[in-house]
């Protein structure tokens, strides 16, 4: 949006008007009952757009004034069109989407001309922005074999898709048809069932279809849809051929019937409201008398105006369109901007066949569509790019885990041969240490038993070797007691005796080198959690590159077109400059000199700058514009122009210099004139008569 108003703004004053910012600024500047008289015999085709340029040209009536809407429609038209991009793919897309629209030089020529085709287009935009979550067209991806994901139907906006995961994430862009459904079916609903099958599983899908608050809802859409339709056409009737692309929309997403019944009735009434004007403009056809039917090169150079028209820029965006309609990413934008940019030109070339109607600056509504399939094959591309890149980081990622993988293999066989080797080593120590023991402690309970029987049978005064050996009894019992709790705890054992040591060390074993293992799958799965974060940061960075990639793409189109549009703020993209023009005669002439206009609609030289003009006299001049109702005003008969020129000894005429207009006043001079001097000037020939003989 900020591009395109300073593209807008950039030069919007070129000191000077062509001859339908003139048209526009007059008509403008009259009373609205003095518009309505005219609009009965003249550009009633452009009648909303006088209407409501006739109150900000009463607060100030300037050129800038008069092509000030037309810049702000460009900037809604820019912001509606990355929307669509955004709600149709990404907002990638939609962001490459409105800069490509905002860099296209003819979207500049018609955001600085006060007419009202810059609105139309902005209208045209709007209306199918609205029709997107009406009929449910959603944003979903292709696959690589061409399906998409979910549900056949793209507009099925009565139909619970069989995978929640598949829906596109909720807000501004979800599908009117979704909308509402996620709480269930209310009270009061008829619900049907159908099995939907994904991945050859049948599943469960319900569907309802009754009134209540979802219904309101999609009836405000296409209430909303069909009056943006309806005005837009009335802003210029063939607008109106925007409803033919938007049914072919409906037909490419399969629309269900429900669709087909809100988007027909908000249709109709958009008909039936431009009916009366098309009637009206009908009788009003000779304005258009000027333009020959058209030749299929006509189409041609229609599509070279809004893709190129650089030859090098062309090619790029036509190649990228390819690309998005050969491999089609995002269906849903496909079929919005495909039908848009072919249905409205096809039919008007085929209605300028019967009767001659066919100009670019008719279509330009068409144009949001190119932008769009051109950032969807930017996207395309950068994704088929993105994934050859990912397919080499991922090569090396799997080496670094096989290598990880390697290393952790041969940690745990090493542990396991060491940790067998020690269990070995150890259940014979054990059996060693635990033998000598039990030995011992067999020797000790021998001693005292020997000591008891002894003490029986001895006398009593054999009392000091009974203490002693009670003595080293008890010092074998304490030495078998430490020697198992010093041997025995090293492989995990407790004082155990006997053949089931080596099983428990064993088990032992295995504890500690499981034990290990852990730790070693430990920091396997820090190491993991790290790499999936160094991705993350990987892919964020790599979508920021994309994204610049593709604006600094835009940015090289705009740089190599840059001359174009320095050519947009000069008066000679026009097709004549009323200034200059106004500035010329004023210089020739002298005050009071009679000064002739053939055919009368020259005379918009004077109206739209009059000062330069002011000194001599409009003497064909009948009943002026606002009073007769046209806009140029009624001219007065031969006979009364030559009663006029009684007395004159020179006039000047002002003849449009095109050569199927027979001028009538010239007829009228040269009776009783002399040609002196001619001028050829941009579009009009400026002559200037002497009377051959005596005045009177």
């Amino acid at each position: 949006m900020a591009v395109t108003l300073w593209l807008g703004l950039w030069g919007l004053d070129r000191g000077t008007m062509w001859r339908d910012e003139s048209a526009t600024y007059q008509m403008a500047r009259r009373t609205l009952p003095q518009i309505r008289d005219a609009l009965g015999t003249v550009d009633a085709v452009h009648g909303l757009y006088y209407v409501l340029m006739h109150p900000l040209l009463a607060l100030h009536s300037s050129e800038v004034t008069l092509r000030l809407p037309s810049v702000l429609a460009a900037v809604a038209t820019t912001a509606l069109v990355a929307a669509l991009g955004c709600r149709l793919a990404r907002p990638r897309v939609g962001l490459w989407a409105g800069l490509l629209y905002a860099a296209t030089p003819v979207v500049t020529h018609y955001a600085q001309e006060g007419r009202s085709y810059a609105l139309v287009a902005a209208g045209a935009a709007w209306a199918t922005y609205l029709l997107v979550p009406a009929a449910g067209v959603g944003p979903r991806a292709g696959r690589a074999d061409g399906s998409v994901p979910g549900s056949a139907s793209l507009t099925s906006g009565f139909a619970v898709e069989a995978d929640w995961a598949d829906r596109p994430a909720p807000g501004p862009a979800s599908v009117a048809g979704l909308a509402g459904r996620d709480a269930g079916p209310g009270p009061g609903t008829r619900v049907r069932s159908a099995v939907s099958v994904r991945g050859g599983v049948p599943r469960l899908a319900r569907a309802a279809s009754a009134s209540g608050s979802r219904g309101r809802v999609t009836g405000w859409r296409w209430a909303a849809y069909g009056g943006v339709v309806a005005v837009t056409a009335l802003l210029h009737v063939f607008a109106a051929l925007m409803l033919a692309a938007h049914a072919l929309t409906l037909l490419i997403s399969r629309a269900r019937r429900p669709v087909w019944q809100g988007w027909g009735i908000a249709a109709a009434g958009a008909v039936a409201a431009v009916v009366p004007l098309v009637v009206v403009a009908r009788r009003q056809s000779a304005q258009l008398a000027w333009m020959r039917r058209p030749t299929p090169g006509r189409l041609w150079a229609v599509v070279e105006e809004f893709a190129g028209p650089s030859a090098l820029v062309l090619a790029v965006n036509l190649l990228l369109i390819t690309l998005a309609l050969a491999r089609p990413r995002w269906r849903s934008l496909t079929a919005v901007a495909l039908p848009l940019i072919c249905v409205p030109p096809v039919l008007l070339f085929a209605l300028a066949l019967h009767r001659p109607c066919f100009h670019e600056r008719y279509l330009l509504f068409t144009l949001p569509g190119i932008p769009l399939l051109a950032a969807a094959g930017v996207d395309r591309l950068v994704a088929a790019v993105g994934s050859r890149l990912a397919v080499g980081v991922a090569g090396r990622q799997v080496r670094a885990v096989v290598r990880r993988r390697v290393r952790a293999a041969a940690r745990r066989l090493v542990g396991a041969v060491v940790g067998r080797m020690a269990v070995a080593v150890a259940g014979r120590q054990v059996r060693t240490v635990v033998g000598r023991q039990i030995r011992a402690l067999a020797v000790g309970v021998a001693g005292r038993r020997v000591q008891t029987v002894a003490a029986r049978l001895l006398p009593a005064k054999v009392g000091r070797p009974r203490a002693a050996s009670r003595r080293r009894v008890a010092l074998g019992i304490d030495g078998l007691a430490r020697a198992v709790a010093a041997r025995l705890p090293a492989v995990g054992v407790g004082a155990l005796p006997g053949a089931a040591a080596a099983p428990l060390a064993r088990a032992a074993t295995r504890r500690r080198a499981a034990a290990r293992v852990d730790r070693f799958a430990g920091v396997d799965r820090l190491a993991g959690v790290v790499a999936d974060r160094r991705r993350a940061v990987v892919g964020r960075r790599r979508a920021v590159v994309a994204v610049a990639a593709g604006v600094l793409a835009v940015g090289c189109a705009f740089v190599w077109q840059f001359p174009l549009h320095q050519l947009e703020r000069q008066p000679l993209s026009r097709q004549d400059d009323l200034a200059a023009l106004a500035a010329a005669v004023g210089r020739l002439t002298r005050p009071g000199e009679p000064v002739l206009y053939d055919p009368p609609k020259e005379r918009r030289i004077a109206i739209a700058y009059p000062r330069p003009l002011a000194g001599p006299r409009d003497i064909a001049l009948g009943t002026p514009g606002p009073a007769s109702g046209t806009l140029y005003g009624v001219d007065v008969g031969p006979a009364e122009l030559l009663r006029r020129l009684g007395g004159a000894r020179s006039a000047w005429l002002i003849a449009a210099d095109e050569p199927r207009v027979r001028p009538v006043k010239e007829a009228v001079l040269t009776g009783r004139f002399r040609l002196a001097y001619s001028l050829c000037l941009p579009g009009i020939r400026l002559e200037h008569y002497v009377r051959a003989g005596p005045a009177g």
